[in-house]
């Protein structure tokens, strides 16, 4: 397994991001955020200099995180009609500008990333299986979505690129995707923190034997349930995700490829530090437990 770290979890300026990641001895880096935009939708200088500065520090590009298909699903119903018009116009409105995001997604944003993760040497692009609308409560995806992530798949496949979606709502939605879709350069980005975060409470060991044979990125970082309000905020300590069997489970499968630091907390370079820490700690533990774990079966 190789350890990378989010780049904008660090900073949301590249160069500043790419060298405290590469002071800390780290080799790989995903690329998410630059500024207030989200790469590859990015102005004409970022393109042209990424590349240097990348080299500069000596680190390579795990994979990028462009937001793909982070939108409304295709094949969705018109929302309810609301009783005032003024209301149901501003209801349209909303929608027919999700519908638009949506279609730039497919068209646009989908090559664009292919182009920028070659350019850059990534191998792998994080993406997501579109969302579920607050009219819906479906919470398997339609046909329609299926046949757009194929499409996606094989786009990806003839550039030599996978495909990897975060778990950001149930798990068994992502691998339900995966599974239908059934193409290998289609696989799943293992977020347990973002499943249980989203009310998935038995995100190891359920979630996870549902994930595993289709993991083909991690991200990294932890969750506490409140006991008081039930709120499930990201943490650095005391979280619920239970790591060590996991991370055992993923080399003892011969897994080799990134363990992504995430963390969704500020300070961002103290928080990433001692996420990227404790990473370390884990995977230095990870052969010894991945034997007794061999051995037990």
């Amino acid at each position: 397994m190789k350890v990378s770290i989010v780049s904008d979890e660090v900073s949301s300026d590249p160069e500043t991001a790419l060298e405290i990641i590469a002071s800390w001895g780290v080799k790989y880096v995903e690329l998410r955020g630059i500024g207030d935009q989200r790469f590859p939708e990015v102005g004409d200088y970022w393109h042209y200099r990424l590349p240097q500065l990348v080299r500069e520090f000596g680190l390579s590009i795990a994979a990028i995180s462009p937001g793909l298909f982070r939108t409304i699903p295709p094949g969705h119903t018109s929302p309810p009609m609301s009783f005032t018009r003024s209301g149901d116009a501003g209801r349209v409105r909303q929608q027919l500008e999700a519908e638009r995001l949506r279609d730039h997604h497919i068209q646009k944003l989908l090559p664009a990333s292919i182009e920028a993760a070659l350019q850059l040497g990534a191998r792998t692009i994080v993406c997501f299986s579109f969302g579920r609308l607050d009219h819906t409560q479906d919470e398997l995806v339609g046909e329609d979505v299926i046949q757009v992530m194929r499409h996606a798949a094989e786009r990806a496949a003839a550039a030599g690129l996978t495909l990897n979606i975060e778990v950001a709502e149930a798990t068994r939605r992502s691998v339900d995707v995966v599974r239908r879709v059934n193409h290998p350069a289609l696989g799943i980005n293992w977020d347990p923190a973002n499943a249980f975060n989203g009310g998935e409470d038995d995100v190891y060991p359920t979630g996870f034997d549902m994930a595993r044979p289709f993991i083909g990125h991690v991200h990294f970082k932890d969750v506490r349930r409140d006991p008081h309000t039930g709120a499930r905020p990201w943490t650095l300590e005391g979280g619920v995700i239970q790591w060590q069997p996991m991370l055992a489970a993923l080399e003892q499968d011969g897994f080799d490829g990134f363990v992504t630091v995430e963390t969704h907390l500020r300070p961002k370079v103290e928080s990433t530090r001692r996420t990227l820490e404790r990473l370390r700690a884990l995977l230095s533990e990870v052969p010894a437990a991945a034997e007794k774990a061999l051995a037990a079966d």
